[in-house]
């Protein structure tokens, strides 16, 4: 039967709002947080009794348990990607053979990501009430809109499309209000190549011309733990860029292309535009900076956001040259049989 103080300790690391891992002499896990797990996407379960290394990509990740004080290191997330991170560490007593606490802070890398996150974290609420009102309004009237055209007819297949719209954009304004919140997306398994499919059907909506898509699959079908409406939002996002790139050029084009490697799935979208420059490449994920007259600058600041807060990220290749530029989301892949979603935020 559990002590009683192991019952509170319990209590306490799982009401903390950061990655709590308490140690052994040895550095074998005791105790693990519960904010650990949309982190790192481990659970308690999982990681008791184990080394602390198994957390760590670190080169030195075996010698860390008795690295006391404050460093930046990286954690390997459960389905492998690497995670830059803050690791304090302290002796719980005296001396390096009694037990010790670890606490895992992701980091970002640069202070632009900092300026990235700290704009997102005060926009999302103030978007998210804004729109939430008028889009449950459009989503009612839909709805009465169906009843009086009734079942058949094109009218009410466009009606019923838009209202599908307007819960499915309900939804991500629900994901920007967890994220905004600091709250773990809503995930499971889901098929990569099918939710990818779909976004792609979204960004496509109201274009015209549309460019021509170019799909490439890898051999196998690919799955993924992610909260299926923000992953599709990052696709979107990438999407619509790249369309908006290749506007106006002679064939506008996009190549999409899925693929594994290793321990992770890779989205790719080339466009045919004419590449970036290094100032507008090194400036697309501040958000407020956009080269669109009517934009607010926050597409690929969040969805990058979003992209890291499923242990995955967003790369892009300037291109130029003739060369149109390459936007690329990696997220880990999901292993095998993956039985349950792994986190549902509360």
């Amino acid at each position: 039967m559990p002590h009683a103080d192991d019952a509170l300790l319990s209590r306490v690391l799982d009401m903390a709002g950061e990655a709590i891992v308490v140690l052994d002499g040895q550095g074998r896990i005791t105790a693990f947080g519960a904010a650990g797990e949309p982190l790192l996407g481990w659970t308690a379960g999982d990681v008791l009794g184990r080394p602390f290394a198994m957390l760590l990509a670190d080169e030195a990740a075996g010698t860390l348990h008795n690295a006391f004080g404050s460093r930046d290191t990286v954690a390997r997330h459960r389905h492998g990607a690497d995670i830059p991170v803050r690791l304090d560490l302290a002796a719980v007593g005296t001396g390096e053979a009694g037990p010790k606490v670890a606490v895992l802070r992701a980091r970002n890398t640069d202070k632009a990501g900092e300026a990235r996150s700290g704009a997102s974290d005060a926009m999302g609420p103030v978007i998210a009430h804004e729109l939430s009102q008028p889009l449950t309004a459009t989503a009612l009237y839909l709805r009465a809109a169906e009843s009086l055209v009734g079942a058949a007819g094109p009218a009410a297949t466009f009606i019923a499309k838009a209202r599908r719209e307007a819960e499915r954009a309900g939804g991500i304004i629900r994901g920007l209000r967890r994220f905004a919140a600091n709250r773990p997306p809503e995930t499971r398994p889901v098929p990569f190549d099918t939710t990818i499919d779909e976004a792609v059907d979204l960004a496509m909506v109201g274009r015209d011309p549309q460019p021509v898509i170019l799909r490439e699959r890898g051999e196998h079908p690919l799955r993924v733990v992610a909260d299926p409406v923000q992953l599709q939002q990052i696709v979107v996002n990438i999407v619509r860029n790249g369309i908006e790139a290749a506007e106006g050029r002679p064939n506008p084009r996009l190549w999409i292309t899925t693929r594994q490697e290793g321990g992770t799935v890779v989205l790719a979208v080339r466009d045919s535009g004419p590449g970036m420059s290094a100032e507008v490449s090194a400036g697309l994920f501040a958000p407020f900076r956009t080269s669109k007259p009517a934009g607010l600058g926050l597409g690929l600041a969040l969805s990058r956001g979003l992209a890291e807060r499923h242990g995955g990220s967003i790369t892009i290749d300037p291109g130029g040259a003739g060369q149109g530029a390459t936007v690329s989301l990696v997220l880990p892949l999901a292993p095998p049989g993956e039985p349950r979603a792994v986190q549902r935020s509360p």
